[in-house]
């Protein structure tokens, strides 16, 4: 009801605990700041090893550093995480940027030869706690030591993982908004260092990386490269255990990796590779592009907005290091930004992605979310979101255009594909997004004494984990495939089937993009289902009661669910 113009929600709880206990109600699952905190801590203690890792370390060791981008307006922390494995490590660390990583006790991470950067956020909006679990879930599986999969994806990206980057709001309990009442959604086009300083370091990271991150001609392929003393591509061990004592030895020989379903992703099927001998692998230690001196660090992070104060600097900028501007979106060092969000109304986790006028460009663009729902039952593809109109649309309570937003305005920068966010917000570049929990949330009771356990949701924690399987797919070089048990059987058929996808779309809509927002998914010429939401809740719903699908021909087919190298229950973390 309305009470002096507010809204107020009533109503009755039963309170059947013992005398004492504390009950919180909540309106989806929480994970506060402390939370965090505490799990980003104990990360700390599981990699400290990490911290003496040379570009002689063990290739396959897990690389993982965790360092203060900046503070919030409330003093309070926002980490940047950094994941790859030793794979390409040079000597040199990635420069301080302008106006950031105000901590100097602590060390840039290492810099990479032959990778991109996959950059993940979350948490951009407090109250959608989701997120948080999808971005668990997907850290989790890209720091598994043994599991080839992550292996694999360690190789292929240097992971930049923003997990909080509205603190101020998490600890206030804002839905929104930051400590000023600011939607940090919105300031992505031009953040200012003193008013969004998480926003601000989130571009900013993603502007050097543009540049820096590139994968020059005669870069290394790591998905193929086997070492001079093994015998393998993959190891079924990690080396992270004995780093310090063999941080100047040797590799040792792998173990073989014998996995049936590896030789249907087998190298020949991959792009044209490239194979170092022992006499090449000096050629590694040049850093991919010019490091910029302590002067002008500015330069490489800033946009092309802000030329008067900085002129002087741009001046004295080596040849090799262009603008962000300059680099074209193929050559970009930035493969993957998605950002993760919840949704208040809309059921499903689904994703928002950018439009393009290019119908090929357009498939690329799908092709990743629609990967996520061949690796997970709980992603609707048919509940994404691909339209202009999505891209610019204003928000009812305050005006405020999706322009600003993270997806919108890295693509605007960039020119990147694949930008999307998931609600979870996802996509690249774009944003996946959950449902949040109806109809009145939850509640949680705590005997006397005892604190509140930490909440791990199967649902998203899953979904943050195909998304990062999704990433090994688009490169056909995931060692345990689910597309080839799909209708599809392989990613070229799934790209015609796109096209195809795409095609009747622009039919229905005169473009490249659907009709009628993001609340109302179309029936496509493909014949998928036209109530993504119902179809998603009844399959989640399926699944979770342990029977078969809802017998659509969509990709929870019975040879998938049947599949032995992939689990629908979170069995472990």
């Amino acid at each position: 009801q309305m009470v002096e113009t507010q809204f107020v929600l009533s109503f009755v709880h039963r309170f059947l605990e013992h005398r004492g206990a504390t009950t919180y109600f909540a309106f989806c699952y929480p994970f506060s700041y402390t939370e965090c905190q505490e799990m980003l801590a104990q990360l700390d203690s599981r990699f400290q090893e990490c911290r003496h890792m040379s570009p002689s370390s063990p290739l396959d060791s897990v690389y993982y550093h965790r360092e203060l981008l900046c503070h919030s307006l409330d003093k309070l922390r926002v980490d940047l995480l950094t994941v790859t494995s030793c794979h390409g490590m040079l000597e040199k660390r990635e420069p301080r940027l302008d106006k950031l990583f105000p901590d100097t006790a602590t060390p840039r991470p290492r810099r990479f030869a032959g990778k991109r950067v996959f950059f993940l956020s979350s948490r951009v909006h407090p109250g959608e706690t989701p997120s948080s679990f999808v971005f668990n879930g997907f850290l989790d599986f890209i720091l598994r030591e043994e599991d080839p999969r992550a292996q694999m994806l360690r190789r292929m990206f240097v992971f930049k993982l923003i997990p909080m980057l509205n603190p101020d709001g998490v600890v206030r309990g804002h839905y929104r908004t930051d400590s000023r009442g600011v939607n940090l959604n919105r300031q992505y086009l031009n953040p200012d260092a003193e008013l969004h300083p998480a926003v601000y370091g989130a571009k900013a990271v993603l502007l050097y990386h543009h540049v820096h991150s590139r994968v020059l001609p005669g870069s290394p392929d790591w998905r193929t490269y086997v070492s001079p003393l093994g015998t393998s591509s993959l190891s079924t061990k990690s080396s992270n255990h004995s780093i310090r004592s063999s941080a100047s030895s040797l590799e040792p020989a792998l173990s073989e990796l014998e996995k049936a379903n590896n030789l249907r992703n087998s190298p020949s099927s991959w792009r044209a590779s490239t194979y170092f001998s022992p006499s090449q692998e000096p050629r590694l230690s040049a850093a991919p592009a010019a490091e910029p001196s302590s002067k002008d660090q500015a330069v490489w992070i800033l946009p092309s907005s802000h030329p008067v104060e900085h002129c002087e600097e741009d001046a004295r900028r080596p040849p090799s290091a262009p603008l962000p501007e300059t680099v074209l979106p193929q050559d970009s060092g930035l493969a993957y930004y998605v950002d993760l969000h919840g949704h208040a109304s809309k059921r499903g986790c689904f994703m928002y992605g950018n439009s393009f006028p290019d119908e090929n460009d357009q498939v690329e663009n799908m092709l990743f979310p629609k990967l996520i729902s061949l690796n997970s039952p709980h992603f609707d593809f048919t509940g994404c979101n691909f339209s202009e109109k999505n891209m610019y649309a204003k928000d009812k309570r305050d005006g405020q255009s999706k322009e600003g937003s993270g997806r919108v305005a890295v693509y605007k920068a960039l020119g990147i594909i694949h930008s999307p966010s998931h609600p979870p917000r996802d996509s690249a570049p774009g944003g996946l997004w959950l449902s949040q929990p109806h109809p009145f949330g939850q509640h949680l009771s705590v005997p006397p004494g005892a604190a509140a356990p930490a909440q791990r949701v199967p649902l998203p924690w899953q979904v943050g984990r195909a998304l990062a399987v999704a990433a090994l797919d688009m490169a056909e070089c995931n060692p345990w495939p689910r597309i080839v048990l799909s209708e599809h059987s392989c990613l070229s058929n799934l790209r015609a089937w796109m096209l195809k996808h795409v095609r009747g779309m622009k039919g229905a809509g005169g473009g490249p993009r659907r009709r009628g927002g993001a609340r109302t998914p179309p029936r496509s010429s493909t014949g998928l289902p036209t109530s993504a939401s119902d179809n998603a809740l009844s399959r989640m719903r399926s699944f979770g009661n342990g029977t078969g699908g809802s017998g659509s021909s969509r990709q929870d087919s019975p040879q998938i669910r049947a599949s032995p190298s992939f689990t629908f229950s979170c069995s472990r973390p």
